[in-house]
């Protein structure tokens, strides 16, 4: 959801620092459920050690985005609302999606 969300931004503005981020967190590049770089996913799993539910996502997200420490990254994710950020949420979890329990 935080790549969705950022690169709804990158898609927006079209920034090229924030472009070459996305193209390191890129969660489609392998088959499994890291990231194109995997110390991105890595670093989000030591950060985030609690489950992510629907209700704590967003929060989560956030927490993740602070700790990465780029202004950019944080300039664009604080562009989504908790509600947008639900409504998006709704749609992904409505679809088939890498790392979904079958």
């Amino acid at each position: 959801m935080i790549f969705y969300a950022l690169d709804a931004q990158w898609n927006k503005n079209k920034r090229r620092d924030l472009g070459d981020f996305l193209s390191s967190m890129n969660p489609f590049w392998w088959g499994d459920i890291g990231s194109a770089d995997p110390a991105i996913y890595a670093d989000f799993c030591s950060l985030i050690s609690e489950p992510v539910t629907r209700e704590n996502s967003f929060d989560l997200a956030g927490r993740w985005i602070d700790c990465v420490g780029e202004a950019f990254v944080k300039a664009a994710f604080s562009t989504v609302s908790r509600d947008v950020w639900n409504e998006c949420l709704d749609e992904y979890l409505s679809a088939p999606h890498k790392g979904a329990d079958s």
